[in-house]
């Protein structure tokens, strides 16, 4: 691993989200820390709606940075990891963001600026996997278009009523909740009706499957100790995936009871697959997100894992 204090003489990229909460202070916290620790100062590039995250990432890239400083929540380590994948450049973590649920799972959040800026710049590196993403959309004329340019997943990926409780949140609650903005918009749809879809794990032969939602996860842990995939793990070279084929209401009993402590029950409602492929074909146009961001609804899916593709700091042990 080579640290920022190695490359003294180079130049240190931070990209951050300047409508992020707790921006103005850590980007105050990371310039004093390198100016304590004898290094240039920073390149700030702050993101905008337009370029939020992967084109200035893209150009430190180009510029040759070792190690990119990123400042913002789960989208904005979304695009930044869709131009770190594959280089071998060193992600440093700066969880500023509502959800950060992809720092959460790597014991990164904390509430202390300065020791998530220690850890961004000195930490040593850890490989983790990215999910990939492509699917396809109904154009204005009801035809089904191309496939979209395949996009990063972090955390989790879901193709649902998941999805649709990600869509009904508004941006104002989210912002004041956080994470828990979707627990309190998601009760909507608990005893909405499953869907039909048709699927394909691992190249296998498709199959018709009747769920509430089909979740993806690279990483299974979000706050309040609940491990919506007990078996996830960051760096295995393969995805989690899970059906909720829910006949009765009564049946979120036990799924409730599996997130909340962690076991693994006996229940036809909860159903768990390790993929490396995933091809899913809904019935309708279903709605369907990434990292808990809205894309909309597509009636084709596919999904892969690349193993190994981001290089993160974090502390030993993560």
């Amino acid at each position: 691993m080579v640290g920022v204090s190695d490359a003294a003489s180079g130049t240190l990229w931070a990209v951050m989200n300047p409508a992020a909460r707790g921006y103005a202070v850590m980007r105050r916290v990371l310039e004093t820390a390198c100016r304590d620790a004898g290094l240039p100062a920073p390149v700030i590039a702050t993101t905008t709606p337009e370029a939020d995250g992967y084109p200035q990432v893209h150009e430190a890239v180009a510029q040759g940075a070792r190690a990119v400083v990123v400042a913002g929540g789960d989208g904005t380590l979304r695009e930044a990891a869709r131009a770190l994948a594959g280089t071998g450049v060193e992600l440093g973590i700066l969880p500023i963001g509502t959800a950060n649920l992809f720092a959460y799972n790597l014991r990164l959040r904390t509430r202390k600026p300065l020791l998530a800026v220690d850890r961004a710049l000195f930490a040593p590196a850890r490989s983790v996997d990215i999910g990939w993403a492509s699917w396809r959309v109904l154009d204005e004329r009801g035809h089904v278009g191309e496939p979209t340019p395949e996009m990063p997943f972090l955390v989790m990926a879901g193709l649902g009523h998941d999805a649709a409780t990600v869509g009904a949140t508004s941006p104002r609650l989210k912002q004041r909740l956080g994470w828990l903005s979707y627990l309190a918009s998601g009760t909507r749809h608990l005893f909405s009706r499953p869907l039909a879809m048709r699927v394909s794990l691992n190249n296998a032969p498709g199959r018709r499957l009747t769920t509430w939602t089909l979740l993806v996860a690279n990483a299974g842990h979000i706050p309040g100790g609940i491990d919506v995939f007990p078996d996830a793990v960051l760096d295995d070279g393969r995805l989690d995936v899970m059906e909720l084929p829910l006949r009765h209401r009564t049946e979120w009993g036990p799924v409730a009871f599996a997130g909340l402590t962690g076991h693994r029950i006996d229940t036809r409602a909860l159903r768990y697959t390790k993929v490396s492929t995933l091809w899913a074909v809904p019935d309708h146009p279903t709605p369907f997100h990434l990292d808990g961001d809205d894309v909309g609804p597509v009636v084709d899916l596919r999904i892969r894992v690349q193993h190994a593709a981001l290089q993160v700091r974090v502390p030993a042990g993560s």
